[in-house]
């Protein structure tokens, strides 16, 4: 049959030619390896399966995010005790699976390490699950992960401090519902002297002494709980950021000359911080009442001599200028 006139043969796409280099594989390794390591750890393994390039690729990135959500299939299961039984499930697949993955991976070191996790028989088994989880965050800090970032869903953590027994890189430390012992911060000042950033998130604090050396950013969440009646005291002196929300007593501020901003809560104890705020130049108070009594909080105004800004949970903001 002849050819219709001005038409022209599809060109094969050059993707298609059999043999044709993949672009991504032209990527230099270490460029490649953080690209990849974006993904969750269950992804990252399955990556194996793409090349022979790519076989053990997934052994040497240097982020790890091993998250039992990639595990949940609770699709068309909506028996309360069937999706009990599929969390089990769930659980000891993940646990195997990062057990796994951890003792075939390459020793390199970590820039990162996020861990999502749950214990699906509550406090039935909590030591025994803590336990694992633990060895997990010990593995992590001995890679040398600058960053570790802790996140417990429906049940708490019951975090052992001797995990941060030796010099580490740790810069950032995030811990989500997680339970911290007495003797905790004094720990993690021996074992992590290079820790910058603890943000605490629905956490127990049952430590009265949170103290350290090189913290520049703390901040301790709404959600989080002071299990103790005594007064605790905070005694950081190279802190330069203090968000402090719990609706406790508010603890005894010591060697805080570093202090620049904090953010506080509006409570009816709330005055006895203001005493230890004098060096600060950023001040935010978030308050619960529909209207702020401000001159209650004239009494302390004067005393915060540095005070540039001041700032209200409402949105408000106000500029403080000195003469």
């Amino acid at each position: 049959m002849a050819e219709v006139s001005g038409s022209r043969r599809p060109r094969m796409a050059p993707a298609s030619v059999p043999g044709a280099a993949c672009r991504i594989n032209t990527l230099p390794r270490d460029l490649l390896l953080r690209a990849i390591s974006h993904l969750n750890a269950r992804e990252l393994v399955q990556t194996c399966v793409l090349s022979r390039q790519w076989r053990h690729l997934w052994r040497s990135v240097p982020r790890i995010n091993a998250t039992i959500d990639e595990f949940d299939d609770f699709d068309g299961i909506y028996n309360f005790y069937d999706m009990a039984d599929r969390a089990k499930e769930c659980s000891a697949l993940f646990k195997k699976f990062v057990n796994r993955f951890l003792m075939l991976r390459n020793p390199v070191p970590l820039d990162e390490f996020r861990l999502t996790y749950y214990n699906p028989d509550g406090s039935m088994n909590r030591s025994a699950d803590s336990e694992e989880a633990n060895l997990w965050i010990r593995h992590a800090l001995l890679c040398n992960a600058r960053s570790v970032e802790v996140t417990i869903q429906y049940y708490s953590l019951l975090l052992d401090p001797a995990v941060f027994t030796s010099e580490c890189f740790l810069t950032r430390l995030l811990l989500s519902s997680v339970l911290l012992p007495p003797g905790f911060f004094r720990q993690l000042q021996t074992g992590c002297k290079a820790l910058e950033r603890l943000i605490l998130r629905d956490c127990d604090i049952d430590d009265v002494e949170i103290s350290s050396e090189t913290l520049k950013v703390l901040t301790i969440d709404d959600t989080c709980c002071i299990t103790f009646e005594e007064q605790a005291s905070i005694s950081i002196p190279s802190l330069l950021y203090l968000g402090f929300f719990p609706d406790a007593r508010i603890p005894l501020l010591k060697n805080m000359e570093s202090l620049e901003t904090a953010c506080v809560s509006d409570d009816t104890q709330v005055d006895d911080i203001y005493k230890s705020l004098s060096g600060v130049t950023d001040l935010d108070i978030n308050y619960e009442e529909r209207k702020l009594k401000m001159e209650r909080k004239l009494r302390w105004c004067p005393k915060l001599n540095n005070l540039t800004t001041l700032t209200f949970s409402s949105g408000v903001c106000i500029h403080i200028c000195i003469h």
